[in-house]
């Protein structure tokens, strides 16, 4: 997991500070799980993804279409203007493909034609996240899977990153998500609060079916077992 964060105590307040490059329903549902909920979402910048290769395209373009419309009969200069065409066309369909999204619970990335590459991981999975300079720079994740119960897969060997590249607003994506795990972490603890709180409450004690009234073994008849509060019996059950 992240360094600890100072953040929002709600999610509702989380989503007041929600950075300005979010882009609703970019990412696709589908690959969410049940009850998963987006948090941020949104594209990388064309220009800082493909830069290089965009403005070397579009300069070749803009070149061989000024001599095939000089040259009528330059068939070759049409030809290479239709190829250079569909190369800047695969790169927006890459770009127009790729997305990233923060969950509740995970930290994902689709890219790819039919979005078939996909990467995830957990809050809790996070090792460590930094920012990542200049135009195609943005947000790195180095994530490991779970422990193994039987320590078989080594966490060194199987790690991964997840790499937001090319993002708007870089620093402000990066406070929200340091802001998200601290929140994750928060409500775990109080989570585990609540559970030892619990646990301590019900110790020695059985519900009563009836009316769920928790009644303490030590004042319990056990020639003829009833609820003190109702008069309904405690069957087996109930423990």
């Amino acid at each position: 997991m992240a360094a600890p964060h100072p953040g929002p105590r709600t999610e509702g307040e989380l989503l007041q500070a929600l950075p300005p490059s979010n882009a609703p329903g970019v990412f696709p549902r589908r690959v969410l799980s049940a009850e998963e909920r987006v948090i941020y979402e949104t594209r990388p910048g064309l220009a800082g993804l493909r830069w290089g290769p965009v403005v070397v395209l579009v300069l070749l373009d803009l070149l061989f279409l000024y001599v095939s419309i000089e040259l009528v009969t330059n068939i070759l200069g049409w030809v290479l203007v239709a190829l250079i065409t569909l190369g800047l066309v695969y790169i927006f369909l890459q770009w127009k493909s790729t997305a990233y999204a923060l969950t509740d619970r995970r930290v994902l990335r689709v890219s790819g034609f039919r979005q078939s590459r996909f990467t995830d991981a957990l809050y809790d999975q996070i090792q460590n996240l930094r920012l990542v300079p200049g135009a195609a720079g943005g947000i790195r994740f180095d994530a490991t899977p779970p422990h193994s119960p039987t320590g078989v897969l080594g966490q060194a060997k199987y790690a991964k990153s997840i790499s937001w590249s090319a993002l708007s607003h870089p620093e402000q994506v990066y406070d929200f998500v340091q802001s998200a795990f601290a929140l994750h972490a928060h409500q775990n603890i109080d989570a585990k609060h609540r559970a030892d709180l619990l646990a301590r409450v019900t110790a020695n004690r059985i519900p009563c079916e009836y009316c769920g009234t928790l009644v303490s073994l030590v004042t319990i008849d056990y020639e003829a077992p009833k609820c003190p509060s109702c008069g309904a019996p405690l069957v087996r059950g109930g423990a």
